[in-house]
């Protein structure tokens, strides 16, 4: 499996080439313009999309409620494509339902983490471990979009060959918060290296963890955790976490180039 964010497709692919596009609106140039190619190679194509243009050239397609931010609907996004590949079943599901619904009862840790970040100024770092890579990058993104800050994201042990260096020594490093995404079956060599690194390079990280005891529950549970944070602190810097005025303006003026 190989994912493609840009406009070009790896060179193996062909009429062997099971080709997935994700796209919320069915309108992503990049997304469209990849498509455009898989096709050329005779790949096979399934869509996701709530939409556009991607509904249109596609003759297989999942079809998902309009109206959301692309960032609000990553369960509509990606559960088909779980679905699909046979990665998970439905007790998972009713599980990750329990702790989200338990997760919104109880949402004042969450809020704290806005107010610290929010009154020190500091910008949020977030390192991921083995299977919650993509979940830290998720959280980078959301602080982004939502809470309109500048936000970095990486993974142990990765992070380890390189970030390392600097993290001891690195530019203004106390106005950077921390926060470490982990869960209760992580693994102790990771778990060490949490550890170790936190002492060498003498940093303080924020654990968070994941809710559940399969990684559908965890991924999803700390999704729903960051999601909370950079929304409160949107509120707390008074921004609306659905402006994505600037992107639209790009968009516009991608489209109005070509």
């Amino acid at each position: 499996m190989t994912l493609v964010n840009s406009y070009e497709i790896p060179k193996f692919v062909d009429s062997n080439t099971l080709f997935v596009a994700v796209s919320y609106s069915g309108n992503t140039e990049e997304t469209l313009h990849a498509v455009k190619r898989a096709k050329e190679r005779g790949a096979v194509i399934r869509g996701i999309t709530s939409g556009g243009k991607l509904a249109e050239i596609l003759n297989s397609t999942v079809i998902i409620p309009k109206g959301y931010q692309p960032r609000s609907a990553v369960g509509y996004l990606t559960i088909p494509l779980l679905r699909a590949f046979d990665l998970f079943d439905d007790s998972e599901v009713d599980n990750a339902k329990e702790h989200l619904a338990k997760i919104d009862r109880n949402i004042g840790t969450w809020q704290e983490f806005a107010d610290e970040i929010f009154s020190s100024n500091k910008i949020p770092v977030i390192f991921g471990t083995p299977k919650l890579e993509g979940v830290a990058y998720r959280w980078k993104t959301q602080f982004n979009e939502n809470a309109k800050v500048l936000a970095y994201s990486a993974s142990f042990p990765e992070l380890n060959h390189n970030d390392t260096m600097a993290l001891e020594n690195t530019y203004r490093k106390e106005e950077f918060y921390f926060f470490v995404l982990t869960h209760k079956q992580i693994e102790r060599e990771i778990a060490d290296r949490i550890r170790i690194t936190s002492k060498l390079c003498k940093i303080k990280m924020a654990n968070v963890e994941g809710d559940g005891n399969t990684i559908f529950s965890n991924i999803f549970t700390l999704i729903h955790k960051g999601d909370y944070i950079s929304y409160f602190l949107a509120k707390k810097r008074d921004v609306d976490p659905r402006n994505v005025s600037i992107i639209e303006d790009l968009k516009r003026e991608l489209k109005e180039r070509s």
